[in-house]
Formats: C-alpha cells, structure tokens, sequence
C-alpha cells in the first residue's frame, strides 16, 4: 500500500472509472459519460472494507471536459463550447467532508465542484467498498449548471432541462 503521511494513497485507475450523466430535452434525453478520470483517494479502511476514519478521508477527481461524450458529436460539440473548454479545460471534485450514515460503508458527502472556472458546494451520497489493496467509489448526484453560470442549450424545438444526472464510479489502487 502507498502511503503519504500516515494514511493509505489510493490512485484513481482511468482504465476502471467512469462518470456518467443524463440530461432530459424536450425530444429525448442525453446520455454521455467521461473516462480518463484522474486523481486519489485517502483513506483509512477496516479490515471488513468500511472507512475507518470518515473525516479523515480526502479525494480528489478530475477530467477533461473534452472527455464528456454522449455520442453525438454535434451535441458534444455544443457542449464544450457551452463549458468553455478551451479556457477551463478540466472538470474536478474534492471531498470536503464525509459523514456515515445508518447505511454501512454509505457517507453523506459534501464537496466541491469546480466546472466552467467556478465552484460550488455540493452534498449527496457515496458508497466506499475496500478491497486489500483498492478502493471503490459510487455515488449519484444532480447539478444545476446554473450554478456554474451555465445556460442550458436550446436548438430550435429542443430545449434541454438545467438539471443534469451524474453517476460516479471510481476504482482507485494502492500503488497504482
């Protein structure tokens, strides 16, 4: 296990995450997803795979908003140039606190993310499994791009709901 002070250093494995996200249109909803996920994970585990030390644990998650891709290319397209890739290139998160709930190994989150040169403060639900030397990470979450300056896209007779869907699926390895 790699250790950086005296918590374990789980680095984020691109090949094995993925976040995903839907969007609702008036013609039919927007499903894309991002890999080359990059970052780490902190954290204590008991031997039964739980998070020993909730408020110890730190994460960080980052991508190239170039990554996001729903198959399409004009929306994809469109979608870039709505973020401003070229000039805030990245989309990431950081663990700002984590609380356990009633749940076993499910936390109360609460974090930042930045997107389009802003952040914002963000709570939902994480999921953390251990293994002997990864760790893996779930949650849900919905963001309103408004929060980020952002308008939704409207083409013609499509409008596209502000409200996006976001599913994380991290797997991060001691060592890697």
């Amino acid at each position: 296990m790699n250790v950086v002070g005296s918590t374990p250093h789980y680095a984020v494995s691109s090949s094995e995450s993925s976040l995903a996200f839907e969007a609702r249109s008036t013609m039919h909803p927007v499903h894309g997803q991002a890999r080359s996920l990059a970052g780490y994970v902190e954290a204590e585990v008991n031997p039964d795979g739980s998070v020993s030390a909730p408020q110890a644990v730190k994460m960080h998650v980052e991508f190239p908003v170039e990554q996001l891709r729903s198959g399409n290319s004009l929306q994809d397209a469109q979608m870039w140039k709505m973020i401003d890739s070229k000039r805030f290139p990245l989309v990431s998160a950081d663990l700002k606190d984590l609380q356990p709930t009633a749940t076993p190994n499910k936390y109360t989150a609460t974090g930042a993310v930045t997107l389009a040169g802003r952040s914002r403060t963000y709570t939902g639900e994480l999921t953390f499994a251990a293994g002997s030397d990864s760790i893996a990470v779930d949650g849900n979450l919905d963001v309103d791009i408004r929060d980020f300056g952002l308008k939704p896209p409207n083409l013609l007779i499509i409008k596209v709901e502000p409200v996006v869907k976001v599913s994380l699926h991290l797997v991060a390895k001691s060592g890697a």
